[in-house]
């Protein structure tokens, strides 16, 4: 291809990481630049504050990765990583008490933020043709007019602890730093204004890590207990707590809130933890041995900048990742969507030349299309609360309070639903993998009258599935996958089907389906 036959990446977390890989396909040489100095231990930098905090993949996210990066799973697994059915290993606490314990067919792949990103950077450095430059902070665009287009052939950049600016030409300059990215302010310098949509549900989140004793003390390895639905019970009683897994026999302790303050230190952290729903969180706790302080975070709002909406985007520039859309971290969805914005970058650019100018709008469009999804599900989530604030803030009325009120309870029923009819499981499944919006799973008529069936079975008490366990006993270690084994079908992304080690195809169009546009 012609020009300099270099692309630049800013940000070199997930999201550039995995861009950096897709643009090897096209590009004879891809360098990364990274504020941070990488570090070779410990959990956190500047960069990557959410590092304290929990992180897992969706099977979709690794199957992206898998793409990119065969073997993926395999080398995270050897590096201490766990790969986890989330009904058979976890123990889920919803509306009404702990759910039924039975194989779902899911899996979810657990590990801390560093783990997860030296195990990229692993696999990465293995091409000799991406570079990572790191403590290079990129300050600004290079960019030039012909006629009536704007291209960017470059970025200028200064090296940590140097006055002294620097500059690198690119073909394509790929905007992957985060949701603190000044990509929409680099836009605006060019004469392109960025719409933003925001929601701030005020969520607040505190973590501390542990050791756990060498003997067992649960059968579970992830534990999760939902809030409370109603707003007019005990407040300790209204916090997310959820016990992950990561390596070298350690797990991540965390507390969330819609609203409420989070603890900040150690006190009142094991003090709150005595009082939230169940016993079982601060039992655990109180077994394991502390390794941190208490870490908390607030910087949870919902954004999504809308590149896709600019008529012309400037050629030799696009954005992906939390650049683009941060969601409120506490879904998880981040690190899965941005690897799915690497499979797109990787895809799109086989048919069309990344330094084309057709190239920002196609690859804008497709990740529109994706992203739609798990903003869809954020928004559902933290529109309900009193205190959302922001363009997406629905008005405050009945509409708003039965959202808050249904949330929860309603991911129950979907939840109960699965265990008897195969294809509400598996379209439920889609959703929870960002496979299928939450708008099609609702308007499907084969689903409705599935779930509408389960619930006429609900009501006359004749649906056969287990009753939930009340939130003040110990999680149920009863395996109920026999009774659940019929809505076990052989569908595409089940552990029973898929290898642990999934080799790249020359398309994995599953990851976006064409013909799910929702």
């Amino acid at each position: 291809m012609a020009g300099t036959g270099h692309a630049v990446v800013i940000g070199g977390s997930v999201a550039g990481i995995c861009a950096a890989r897709a643009l090897r396909d096209r590009f004879g040489t891809v360098t990364i630049c990274e504020q941070d100095a990488l570090p070779s231990n410990g959990p956190g930098r500047r960069g990557t504050p959410q590092a304290w905090h929990n992180h897992f993949l969706l099977d979709v996210g690794r199957e992206a990765i898998e793409t990119l990066f065969p073997g993926f799973t395999d080398l995270l697994l050897a590096n201490g990583g766990s790969r986890l059915d989330p009904g058979f290993d976890a123990a889920t606490c919803c509306a009404t008490g702990w759910m039924p314990r039975a194989r779902t067919g899911m899996s979810t792949l657990f590990a801390s933020r560093m783990t997860v990103e030296a195990t990229l950077r692993e696999l990465l450095l293995r091409d000799p043709g991406i570079v990572i430059r790191d403590g290079v902070r990129v300050d600004g665009l290079v960019s030039e007019v012909a006629g009536s287009r704007t291209r960017v052939t470059g970025v200028t950049y200064r090296d940590s602890g140097s006055a002294a600016r620097g500059e690198l030409a690119a073909d394509l300059v790929v905007d992957a730093a985060g949701r603190g990215s000044p990509g929409s302010k680099w836009m605006r310098d060019l004469g392109f204004e960025v719409e933003e949509l925001t929601l701030d549900a005020k969520v607040s989140y505190s973590s501390r890590w542990y050791r756990l004793p060498e003997e067992q003390i649960s059968w579970w390895k992830w534990m999760m207990v939902l809030p409370e639905a109603d707003p007019r019970v005990a407040a300790s009683h209204q916090y997310l707590c959820i016990v992950f897994p990561v390596e070298d026999n350690r797990i991540i302790a965390m507390m969330a809130s819609w609203g409420l303050p989070a603890p900040s230190d150690t006190a009142s952290f094991e003090q709150l933890a005595r009082q939230t729903r169940t016993k079982e969180f601060a039992r655990v706790l109180d077994a394991a041995e502390p390794l941190t302080d208490v870490h908390t975070t607030r910087a949870t709002r919902n954004i999504w900048r809308r590149f896709d909406r600019l008529p012309a985007p400037p050629a030799g520039f696009i954005a992906l990742g939390d650049a683009v859309c941060a969601f409120n971290p506490i879904y998880g969805q981040g690190m899965s969507s941005a690897a799915v914005a690497g499979v797109l970058v990787q895809r799109i650019g086989r048919d069309t030349d990344p330094a084309s100018p057709e190239f920002p709008a196609a690859f804008y469009a497709e990740q529109a299309r994706f992203l739609k999804r798990p903003w869809t599900l954020a928004m559902t989530r933290d529109r309900g609360y009193e205190h959302a604030q922001g363009t997406e803030a629905i008005i405050d009325g009945p509409h708003k309070t039965m959202l808050r009120r249904i949330n929860w309870p309603a991911f129950q029923f979907f939840a109960e639903a699965v265990w008897q009819d195969p294809v509400v499981d598996s379209h439920f499944n889609q959703v929870l993998n960002l496979g299928e919006s939450l708008p099609r799973f609702l308007i499907n008529p084969r689903v409705l009258a599935g779930l509408g069936l389960y619930g006429a079975r609900k009501l006359l008490g004749r649906t056969g599935v287990p009753s939930t366990v009340p939130p003040h006993l110990p999680p149920p270690e009863t395996d109920y996958s026999t009774l659940r084994g019929a809505a076990l079908v052989d569908r595409p992304g089940t552990l029973r089907r898929q290898p642990t080690t999934v080799p790249a195809s020359p398309d994995r169009r599953r990851i976006l389906p064409r013909s799910d546009r929702g």
